[in-house]
């Protein structure tokens, strides 16, 4: 069956300027210096993915109609459509450990993105991907320590 991975870079491009603007309104609401500059620096990086995948998008976009099974597009497009279909609404009532938690997700989500675009389309934008990849892990490590931290200190430790 015939897939465009077009698709995925647009829903990157969405993705990342979706969990910016995210990022943006927690450091807003950060309990304390730490968790603000934690946000305010992962708003940036998330801002920079975006640019990074709108230029893949215009570079590669029209060149990633390819052959794969049934299974693969399956699997791609329930990626997309969950991501699309979960909005990352930002709720100044929540709790700002409900918040992490949307974070947390949010990061792995975008792990598996990056893996799923890295093994259907290896001949497009490795270098790239990789240091994305590596960044949305390093994200994800940085929202769980903030996450531990909150934890404890409700702990009085």
């Amino acid at each position: 069956m015939n897939f465009d991975g077009k698709q995925i870079l647009s829903t990157f491009v969405k993705m990342e300027e979706e969990v910016s603007k995210y990022y943006a309104e927690m450091a807003k609401i950060a309990p304390d210096e730490k968790s603000k500059a934690l946000f305010e620096r992962l708003s940036l990086e998330e801002d920079k993915h975006n640019k990074m995948y709108s230029k893949l998008l215009e570079k590669h976009g029209g060149d990633m109609n390819r052959e794969f099974s049934e299974e693969e597009i399956e699997y791609t497009k329930s990626l997309i459509d969950e991501n699309i279909n979960q909005k990352h609404e930002f709720d100044k009532e929540k709790k700002f450990s409900d918040s992490l938690e949307m974070a947390e997700r949010m990061e792995k989500d975008g792990i598996l993105f990056v893996h799923q675009m890295m093994e259907m389309y290896p001949d497009i934008a490795q270098k790239e991907m990789k240091v994305i990849l590596r960044e949305e892990k390093l994200h994800l490590q940085q929202v769980r320590e903030r996450m531990n931290f909150g934890t404890l200190r409700s702990l009085g430790l």
